[in-house]
């Protein structure tokens, strides 16, 4: 019952915090893939990689998230819809800023209810979000804390998470609109992030 009513506590702060939708999911439902992260430094590299000390390579990946999912019996999925024309303007930045706040408050929360491994993660590189008037990473330049420690999460593609399974797994459609759709002002798109309890 005490399970039940801290999952509910921690949806209930990601919806007031802007979460257009939540979901409790089974930690083991997560799929984890190494060739996903491997897409971080592929034949496409992405621009942000080694930019921030939440991107590889200066994450662990794979390997350690499906540590600490051994760990987890659930976890949090957060949602953001919005429109397609927001998602490929100038304010997809807030978005996604907001993403992460979402996610490391549920977080912060989970610790202080007493899942005190608790993890979050988000989208989108924290140094192009939150450092993006800085010329270098902090925490990697400097090997000083974070400047936005209490907003900045690790971005879920360089742990490999499989993010189109994780919306399925958590009752949600997986179709977005893309770069194509902008002009159909009914098209939407959205964001998600994870908290994993433990």
């Amino acid at each position: 019952m005490m399970l039940k009513q801290n999952l509910k506590q921690l949806i209930h702060e990601a919806e007031r915090l802007g979460a257009s939708a939540c979901a409790v999911i089974s930690s083991k439902e997560i799929q984890v893939k190494d060739d996903l992260a491997a897409l971080c430094n592929g034949e496409y590299t992405c621009p942000n990689y080694g930019l921030a000390s939440s991107c590889p390579p200066f994450v662990k990946g794979p390997a350690e998230f499906r540590k600490w999912q051994s760990q987890s019996r659930y976890s949090i999925t957060v949602k953001i819809e919005l429109p397609a024309s927001v998602m490929f303007s100038d304010e997809r930045k807030s978005v996604m800023q907001l993403l992460h706040q979402i996610v490391a408050a549920v977080e912060q929360k989970a610790i202080k209810i007493g899942f005190g491994k608790s993890k979050a993660f988000a989208g989108g590189s924290c140094k192009e979000l939150f450092c993006d008037d800085q010329e270098k990473c902090c925490v990697i330049a400097e090997n000083r804390p974070c400047r936005h420690i209490e907003f900045a999460r690790p971005s879920m593609s360089g742990f490999g998470i499989d993010v189109i399974q994780l919306m399925k797994s958590s009752g949600w459609s997986a179709q977005k609109a893309n770069n194509a759709n902008v002009s159909d002002k009914d098209a939407i798109s959205w964001v998600a992030g994870l908290i994993i309890l433990a």
